[in-house]
C-alpha cells in the first residue's frame, strides 16, 4: 500500500523529487528567492522522458510548468510544517524501513536460502503434527514443562502407539469446538506453506518417521511424514460463480443448475460465464482467474479444480463460501525452471522467516564494519538484579562514536521480553547503520529522498484537495449544478434478453414475446423439463453494452432473432427506449468528484502562485527549449 502511494504521486505530479546528490550548477528559477537548478529540472525531464509514453511526452514549456507547480506545492507543505506531524514521522519511518531492507541482507544467505526453497517447492510433503503451546515471553519452568510434555507424546509414538490417538491426548493445535483436526492430519503442503521451522522438520524427516521435537513462535512440535509426493505445481481453471441471495436462498443452485445442463446441451464455458457469472472481474475474460496452487485457493474450489485430468475438463456445479460455481480446466503449470522462478523465490525469502538468518549474518558483517565496546562492568551491574547502585545515566555500548546508556538497555529488555543483551548490541548495530547510510550510500540517499517529498505532498493534497472534494457535498453539488450538460446517459433500452442454442427455440421465443407471453410462461413452453432452451436477464441496459447482441438496432418492440454464431441466438423485447438525458449527482458521483478535485487544484495552484514569488530565468528556459524541443 505505501509504495503504490508513492508511484501513484509520482505519476500525479509528472515529475519526481530531485535529491541532495545532484551538482547544482545554474539557477532555473526562484521560489521566494530560494533556487532551484537547472541541473534538478533536467534530471526530472530526462528521467520522465525516458519512461513516458512517446503520446504522453510533454515539452520543456509544460515540464516547466508541472514542476514549478510541484516545488511550490512542497514549499507550501513544508511551510505548514507537515514534516513535523507525528503521523507523517511514522508512515516515513515506515517506508524507510522498507527501503532499507535490500541493505540488510547477506546475498549468500539469502542465495542458499532461495535455492533451498525451490528444491522444497519441488515437491509436497502430507504430514501430521502434535504442538504443545507456550507463549512467547513464558518462563523457563514453562517451556520445560512443555518441553517434557512433547517428549513423553514422542516417546509414546515411537514406541508404538497410533499417532492419531497420541495427537488427540497431547496436541493444543484445536479448533472452535476443541477438537484436533483429523489426528493432526495437515494435508499436503509445500514450500512457504508452513513456518520456516516446521517446514525444514518435514522436509528433512523421512517418510513414516517423527522428527525430533523443534520450536516456533506457538510452541514445541512433533511431525510425522505420511508421504511426499511431486509438486502438482499451479493450474489456472475458468469459472463460472452463482452467488447467493439473502432474500431467495435457493436461486443460486437453481441458476448454476440451469446453467451446467445448456453447458452439456453445448453452450460454451466462455459464453455462459460471460452471460450469467456474478463474479465480474472474471466474467468479462470467459470466467478465466489467474492461476493459483493447491494451498492458495479456498477449499473445495481448489480441491475440485486440482482433481480435474485434462485440460478442458468441466466440474459438476459445487459450493463454497461466496456461491455455487462450475469450473473448467484451462491450463497446467510445471514448476519452472530455477532461473525463472529465482526473483520472485528471493522476494518471498526476503519477506518471510527465512530472513532471520540471513539477518544474523548481516550482523556479523557490521561487528566488523564498525568500531564498537560493551563495557562489561556496567553490564554486569545492570544484569545483576540485586544492585543498588544507580547507574541510568552510564554507557554501556558504544559504536563509532555514539553512547547508548543502561537506561537505554533496561528499556529494550522490558520491551522484548525473550531477548538480551546480546539482542540489544545486534539490535543498536543495525539501528546504527541504518541511521547511517543515507551517508554512506549515494542510490539510497536519492531514493529515500524522492520517497520523503512524495509522502509529504501526498499528504497535503490529501488534505487540501481530495479530503475536501468528498467531503464538501455544498461545493460538489455547486459544481455539479454549473456543468451538468458534462454528465448524460447514453441512449438505454429497458428490456428482457432471451439466450439460445437452437435457432428454432430462438423463433420460437421470438413468436411467444410477439403474442405478449410473460418470461415465466416462454420458458414453460420452451424449456423441456430438465432441458434448458432459454435463459433471460432483463434490465436498462445502455446502447453499447455488452449484454445486447452485436449490431443490436434499438427500436420498441420485439426483435429479429440475432446471432453471435451459429450456436448462440439472441431475442430483445424492448418495452421502453430511454434517450440520453442528464444524470443526477448520486448516478455519477465518483466521477464528479474526481473532476472537483482537478478543478480545486486548478484554483488551489492559482493561490499558491499569489502567494509565493516565483521568479524564472527566461534566458536560461529558452535554451532549454533551444536544445531539447
Amino acid at each position: 500500500m505505501m509504495i503504490k502511494k508513492i508511484v501513484f504521486m509520482t505519476l500525479l505530479f509528472g515529475v519526481i523529487s530531485m535529491n541532495s546528490q545532484c551538482k547544482k550548477g545554474k539557477v532555473l528559477f526562484t521560489i521566494e528567492n530560494n533556487p532551484v537548478y537547472t541541473s534538478e529540472f533536467l534530471h526530472v525531464y530526462n528521467k520522465n522522458k525516458d519512461v513516458v509514453s512517446e503520446e504522453n511526452k510533454k515539452s520543456i514549456e509544460e515540464y516547466l510548468e508541472l514542476f514549478v507547480n510541484y516545488k511550490l506545492k512542497l514549499r507550501e507543505a513544508y511551510e505548514l510544517k507537515l514534516d513535523t506531524i507525528p503521523s507523517y514521522r511514522s508512515e516515513f519511518n515506515k517506508y524507510k524501513n522498507q527501503l532499507i531492507e535490500p541493505f540488510l541482507k547477506d546475498r549468500s544467505v539469502s542465495d542458499r536460502l532461495v535455492k533451498e526453497a525451490y528444491d522444497r517447492m519441488k515437491k509436497e510433503v502430507r504430514a501430521r503434527h502434535i504442538l504443545v503451546r507456550f507463549s512467547p515471553g513464558a518462563k523457563p519452568s514453562d517451556t520445560l514443562k512443555a518441553y517434557q510434555k512433547i517428549i513423553k507424546a514422542r516417546n509414546l509414538v515411537i514406541a508404538g502407539e497410533n499417532f492419531e490417538s497420541v495427537a488427540e491426548k497431547f496436541s493444543e493445535d484445536k479448533d472452535r469446538a476443541g477438537k484436533v483436526n483429523n489426528g493432526g492430519d495437515l494435508g499436503y503442503f509445500t514450500a512457504f506453506s508452513m513456518l520456516y521451522p516446521f517446514e525444514t522438520a518435514a522436509y528433512t524427516t523421512a517418510i513414516g518417521d517423527v522428527s525430533i521435537p523443534f520450536k516456533t513462535k506457538y510452541g514445541y512440535h512433533i511431525v510425522k511424514v505420511e508421504d511426499v509426493r511431486d509438486s502438482k505445481g499451479e493450474i489456472q481453471v475458468a469459472h463460472i460463480m452463482i452467488a447467493d441471495k439473502k432474500t431467495d436462498k435457493s436461486f443460486a443452485k437453481k441458476q448454476i443448475d440451469d446453467i451446467y445442463k445448456k453447458m452439456q446441451q453445448g453452450d460454451e464455458f466462455s459464453f455462459l460465464a460471460k452471460k450469467y457469472s456474478d463474479d465480474k472481474a472474471s466474467a468479462v475474460k470467459g470466467g478465466v482467474i489467474r492461476k493459483f496452487s493447491l494451498s492458495k485457493m479456498i477449499q473445495p474450489f481448489a480441491n475440485i479444480s486440482f482433481n480435474l485430468k485434462n485440460i478442458g475438463d468441466v466440474s459438476e456445479p459445487f459450493q463454497t463460501k461466496f456461491g455455487w460455481h462450475i469450473v473448467k480446466l484451462i491450463k497446467k503449470f510445471p514448476i519452472q525452471d530455477f532461473d525463472v522462478l529465482k526473483e520472485e523465490l528471493a522476494k518471498k525469502v526476503a519477506k518471510g522467516e527465512r530472513s532471520v538468518l540471513i539477518g544474523k549474518s548481516i550482523v556479523t558483517k557490521l561487528k566488523k564494519k564498525y568500531s564498537y565496546k560493551l563495557k562489561n562492568d556496567v553490564l554486569n551491574k545492570v544484569l545483576d538484579s540485586d544492585n543498588k547502585i544507580n547507574i541510568e545515566n552510564a554507557t554501556v555500548l558504544t559504536i563509532e562514536k555514539e553512547n547508548y546508556s543502561t537506561n537505554a538497555l533496561k528499556n529494550y529488555l522490558l520491551k522484548n521480553k525473550g531477548k538480551n543483551y546480546k539482542d540489544f548490541v545486534d539490535d543498536r548495530l543495525i539501528d546504527y547503520y541504518k541511521n547511517h547510510l543515507e551517508y554512506e550510500d549515494e542510490d539510497y540517499a536519492n531514493t529515500l529522498n524522492e520517497y520523503r517529498d512524495g509522502l509529504l505532498l501526498f499528504d497535503l493534497l490529501q488534505k487540501r484537495i481530495w479530503t475536501k472534494a468528498e467531503k464538501d457535498t455544498i461545493g460538489l453539488q455547486e459544481f455539479f449544478n454549473k456543468n451538468r450538460a458534462d454528465y448524460n446517459w447514453k441512449k438505454r433500452a429497458t428490456a428482457a434478453i432471451a439466450s439460445c442454442t437452437r435457432s428454432e427455440k430462438a423463433n420460437l421465443v421470438q413468436k411467444l414475446m410477439s403474442e405478449g407471453k410473460t418470461v415465466n410462461e416462454i420458458k414453460e413452453l420452451v424449456n423441456e423439463g430438465a432441458t434448458i432452451h432459454v435463459l433471460f436477464h432483463s434490465g436498462d441496459y445502455e446502447i453499447d453494452s455488452r449484454k445486447l447482441p452485436k449490431g443490436f438496432v434499438v427500436k420498441e418492440g420485439v426483435s429479429k432473432v440475432y446471432s453471435d454464431d451459429s450456436k448462440h441466438f439472441s431475442v430483445v423485447n424492448v418495452a421502453a427506449i430511454l434517450n440520453s438525458s442528464p444524470k443526477e449527482l448520486n448516478d455519477v458521483k465518483g466521477k464528479v468528484i474526481s473532476d472537483y478535485q482537478n478543478y480545486l487544484e486548478k484554483q488551489w495552484i492559482k493561490e499558491l502562485h499569489n502567494k509565493y514569488k516565483v521568479a524564472i530565468k527566461k534566458r536560461r528556459v529558452k535554451k532549454l527549449i533551444k536544445k531539447y524541443n
